[in-house]
């Protein structure tokens, strides 16, 4: 029995170098691994895009909820804010000057345009945090500017705000006192055209999360702008495309393997299968295929076969006629 397993082994592994050895299979072994290395390479394009976006979204989970700090800690004179100090809540002290504010066009909130309200809060040292004091819907009747804009309140005011760094420039020809995004050479020159003796700006700008004394107490007054939403955590579908990449990956591989498992198994089912007879013959029984003289009896020779006689018709009848026909001739 041992050796019976033995000999079914040696044909099957015979069978799996010969099909590894067609060229059909061959090119289908290399296609299957070219899928399966692109979508590995696609797999790893999407975990990095995921690592990016938990990175970018690592400053907010870290920093938003924090205690607030002074903000000459984390941002002074001169500096720019890193990018892992982004979101962090920071306490100063100072004054809004209200001439040099400027309007962010074109943001829209709730699927309605409006206004981003900036307002330098100057320090005592000269130094200025640009504070992002919230949202205006645009006006009724004139895209320009809002129906109004409430001044912040006046005096000394100690503020609270979120840390955020300058946006990317964007070019475009605005009314005086607005700009199309919060980017750092536009904001200053917004805020340098409107006073004769401008504040230095800081590295970036702030989301007001509170100011003391706040704004808006008196019912005749203006309600103040909407404050910024907090941003949502989201690490987009990258994860669930990764892991879609690198199964597709394994099932380009699988799909080959099972097609060469199948293809084996249809041959060795052929190999089992009793051959047809030869062309031309007439398969016989078991008994016709014996040999002769193996104990088997030979077939009686057919018996002659006996003219039909013509029905209706007797032996003087048919004589007649000849003699006739010999007669006319």
């Amino acid at each position: 029995m041992r050796g019976a397993g033995v000999r079914d082994a040696r044909p099957a592994s015979r069978n799996v170098l010969r099909l590894l050895r067609e060229p059909r299979w061959l090119r289908g072994l290399a296609l299957a691994v070219l899928v399966a290395l692109v979508c590995c390479a696609l797999g790893r394009w999407q975990w990095h895009r995921r690592e990016e976006r938990l990175a970018a979204n690592a400053p907010l989970v870290q920093n938003y909820d924090a205690a607030p700090v002074p903000v000459d800690s984390v941002l002074g004179d001169g500096q720019v804010l890193a990018p892992g100090d982004v979101w962090t809540p920071v306490r100063l002290t100072g004054t809004y000057d209200t001439d040099a504010t400027v309007l962010v066009r074109n943001r829209p909130r709730d699927e309605r345009f409006g206004y981003e309200v900036l307002v330098p809060l100057v320090q005592d040292d000269g130094t200025a945090l640009l504070v992002d004091r919230g949202w205006l819907p645009a006006g009724d009747d004139s895209t320009e500017r809002p129906d109004a804009v409430p001044a912040p309140p006046a005096g000394r005011v100690t503020v609270v705000a979120r840390l955020r760094q300058w946006e990317d420039d964007k070019r475009g020809r605005v009314p005086a006192g607005q700009v199309t995004s919060i980017a750092g050479d536009s904001v200053t020159a917004a805020v340098e055209g409107a006073l004769d003796d401008p504040p230095r700006l800081l590295g970036g700008y702030a989301l007001l999360a509170s100011e003391a004394p706040a704004s808006g107490t008196s019912p005749a007054a203006v309600p103040a702008p909407a404050p910024a939403e907090r941003p949502a955590v989201d690490e987009g579908p990258h994860l669930a495309y990764t892991v879609q990449w690198f199964g597709f990956a394994l099932t380009a591989l699988v799909v080959w393997v099972v097609a060469g498992r199948r293809e084996l198994q249809a041959r060795a089912e052929e190999d089992q299968t009793p051959q047809d007879p030869t062309p031309g013959t007439t398969p016989g029984t078991a008994q016709d295929r014996a040999p002769r003289g193996a104990g088997t009896t030979s077939a009686a020779p057919p018996a002659p076969r006996r003219r039909r006689r013509r029905e209706g018709v007797d032996e003087a009848a048919e004589d007649a006629e000849l003699d006739a026909r010999v007669e006319h001739r």
